[in-house]
């Protein structure tokens, strides 16, 4: 049975004690589904910069709330003392049972939630003592997947023992400062003013256009909406499937937009380009929604409307305008997020290539590893491959079915 005593006791141990202890140390965990007993302990480890906002309570409980997934809210213990709080879910496939981080299926890069300030004192946990502990706890999974995380974040306990791979994917970075003008000098800031001034002429040309944010929830949920609508088209085709089809993922996108964290800033701040002007005034031809935490931007998803002024790169333009924002505003870097695109790559001059990390639970979970990792591998090795990256796409683009066009009105 999952024990599921309040977990936000005070830490009445220090590192340094912890330390001084000549017996073995010995690693715990207490599980509980309930966001409300971990409360402050996860307030306190949040707040830590080095914290992804995608472990944050504000878009876990969006992704639960929205999605009806049930967490298991992991704490790591060392001889009685929290180190680190994991917000789980737990899916199935093909009856494999995998925890990984709550709506890590949208999610860029995960750190869980560690006290940085104590973990001097913890031990490295093996995989063995680790799988005993959250096995102890009533963790009702085969197999933990702990994925896209920084190889810096990986080399922590709890996750510093365990067997990796690297991720499919990398995510791309722009450095950033209040100097807009040095932020560009990083990637071409010529070219890249040029196409701006392209850009923009384009759509003043027919009428003009503003860049509009969701300031309130009525804006917010109407860019959502259009962002919604565009997406699919743009994914039907590349062929690819739409990954935000569903009201449980509308639901989780609008309870975040709505949702306000500590400093009074949108969970998921909306970004759109608006024509103000001619045949099409009051359209939004581009969208793009953004997470900040502690002046660390990062785009989530993006979407544009090829069928108006498709030579104005209207996707090009709203990043543009967000970065510059970003940079007057002082935030430290513009992160693009997973996945190796040739419009990322143009932004950013920094890679960082991410670290899945996993712990079998049971015999079911350690045969499963193997397929696991080398599942992960294969995509790498596809995604490293142009012509078998072209390959797949073309099979997948077989695959998957174009939206129907609209009904013409009598």
């Amino acid at each position: 049975m999952a024990n599921t005593h309040d977990i936000t006791a005070p830490i009445a141990r220090t590192a340094a004690a912890r330390r001084a202890s000549p017996h073995q140390v010995r690693l715990t965990a207490t599980l509980t589904p309930d966001p409300d007993k971990a409360r402050t302990l996860w307030q306190r480890l949040e707040a830590a910069p080095e914290m992804s906002f995608h472990q944050s309570r504000a878009w876990v409980g969006a992704w639960s709330k929205g999605t009806g997934t049930p967490l298991a809210i992991l704490t790591l213990e060392q001889d009685g003392v929290p180190y680190s709080l994991l917000p789980l879910e737990i899916r199935r496939t093909g009856g494999l049972k995998i925890a990984q981080f709550a709506g890590t299926a949208f999610s860029n890069e995960n750190t869980g939630l560690i006290d940085l300030a104590g973990l001097e004192g913890v031990a490295p946990a093996s995989p063995a003592d680790l799988a005993a502990a959250l096995a102890q706890a009533g963790l009702d999974a085969d197999i933990v997947l702990f994925d896209k995380m920084t190889p810096e974040t990986a080399a922590r306990p709890p996750f510093s023992a365990l067997p990796r791979v690297y991720h499919q994917n990398p995510s791309f970075q722009l450095p950033l400062s209040t100097d807009f003008n040095a932020v560009l000098a990083q990637i071409n800031g010529k070219r890249r003013r040029k196409k701006f001034r392209v850009s923009d002429r384009r759509l003043e040309a027919i009428g003009g256009y503003r860049h509009i944010t969701g300031d309130d929830n009525a804006q917010a949920l109407r860019l959502l909406d259009v962002f919604l609508a565009q997406k699919p088209v743009r994914l039907a085709s590349q062929g690819l499937p739409n990954v935000f089809a569903g009201r449980d993922v509308r639901a989780f996108l609008a309870e975040l937009a709505t949702t306000r964290t500590a400093d009074g800033r949108p969970g998921l701040e909306l970004h759109g380009i608006e024509l103000v002007g001619g045949d099409h005034a009051g359209a939004i031809i581009a969208v793009a929604g953004l997470t900040i935490k502690d002046r660390h931007v990062t785009c989530q998803f993006g979407s544009i409307d090829e069928t108006i002024a498709p030579d104005a790169s209207a996707g090009e333009l709203l990043f543009y305008k967000m970065i510059e924002r970003a940079s007057a505003a002082g935030h430290a870097v513009f992160d693009f997020g997973v996945g190796d695109q040739l419009y990322k790559r143009s932004w950013c001059p920094q890679r960082t290539e991410l670290v899945d990390c996993y712990a079998p639970l049971n015999l079911r979970g350690r045969l499963a590893a193997p397929l696991i990792s080398g599942v992960i591998r294969l995509k790498r090795t596809i995604k490293a491959s142009p012509a078998l990256h072209r390959a797949v796409a073309w099979l997948r683009g077989l695959l998957v079915r174009k939206p129907a066009p609209a009904p013409e009105a009598d």
